[in-house]
């Protein structure tokens, strides 16, 4: 088959295809179309060749160019399965990136807050005022109960329960998992909710300063905000507290199984990179204090 036949299938289909992906973020529609927009961009580039494993070989060697191995695996896999979407439309008979091998990447330990670094930041709020406990909130419970940025973003009023100090979270895969925070996070929660602007009929517990639900943009830059004021890793970000928790929570005797169901992993090989950190932490330990070391 000519990619002249099938560059018109690609381009028209995009926004249909787009449609059953509603349970994405819109980060994660955005990277489907980009990554989907640079084939299309490389078939017009070679409008008369065959479209065959080759050309999809070259496409991917292109890419080696100028984009890290981590984009390269999300691409392949984000293409990949709009060509599946286009064979059961039958229009196309067959996926060839299915057939590309996605390069191999080392496991990369994520950065981790020390419980010193999360007090300090916590610190530079200035909790007399209402932003500043609406910032002191967020970050609480962020790191409290192990949340991702769009987890909180999503939070509903009537999600939280107050007197029993957990929550219902609405994650990943749009699956429900249910978490617990401390006595000292609900009170600071309790606190947020006295200031917060009730007055519209909005159901979001985190609000932006014009009083409508707070967008991820606004969380992440509030965490950053903090970061930067407490002089910490500028490597530091919204995640950070999330792989702090987990973290912290195995430093102290946590169970695997229970910090994964925390954090909403479904497989527990995805909660084991932090057993990683914690041993690198206890070689650390044992190798500045031990004699023989």
């Amino acid at each position: 088959m000519k990619v002249k036949s099938i560059t018109g299938k690609l381009e028209g289909s995009i926004d249909t295809f787009l449609e059953q992906k509603k349970h994405l973020s819109e980060y994660s529609i955005r990277n489907h179309k980009l990554d989907i927009s640079k084939l299309i961009f490389f078939l017009n580039e070679n409008l008369d060749q065959e479209f065959n494993l080759d050309l999809v070989r070259k496409f991917i060697s292109e890419l080696r160019k100028s984009t890290s191995k981590t984009s390269i695996r999300r691409i392949i896999s984000n293409i990949g399965t709009y060509f599946e979407y286009l064979i059961d439309q039958e229009k196309i008979e067959k996926n060839f990136f299915s057939e590309i091998s996605p390069p191999k990447i080392g496991k990369k330990l994520p950065s981790i807050a020390t419980t010193d670094e999360i007090d300090e930041m916590i610190r530079c709020i200035d909790k007399s005022k209402n932003l500043g406990k609406r910032d002191h909130a967020i970050i609480e419970f962020i790191y409290s109960a192990g949340l991702r940025v769009s987890e909180v973003n999503n939070l509903n009023i009537q999600d939280i329960d107050l007197n029993q100090n957990q929550a219902v979270i609405f994650g990943k895969g749009s699956k429900y998992r249910s978490v617990i925070f401390s006595e000292s996070t609900s009170k600071i929660l309790k606190d947020y909710l006295e200031i917060r602007d009730n007055s519209k009929k909005e159901k979001a517990f985190f609000l932006s300063n014009s009083g409508v639900r707070i967008s991820i943009r606004s969380i992440q830059h509030i965490v950053k905000k903090y970061i930067s004021l407490a002089g910490l890793n500028p490597k530091y970000h919204t995640h950070t507290l999330r792989h702090s928790f987990a973290t912290h929570l195995l430093d102290g005797g946590a169970d695997l199984r229970v910090v994964q169901e925390l954090l909403g992993h479904t497989s527990p090989k995805t909660t084991e990179i932090y057993t990683h950190i914690s041993v690198e932490k206890s070689r650390d330990v044992y190798t500045n204090a031990h004699p023989k070391a």
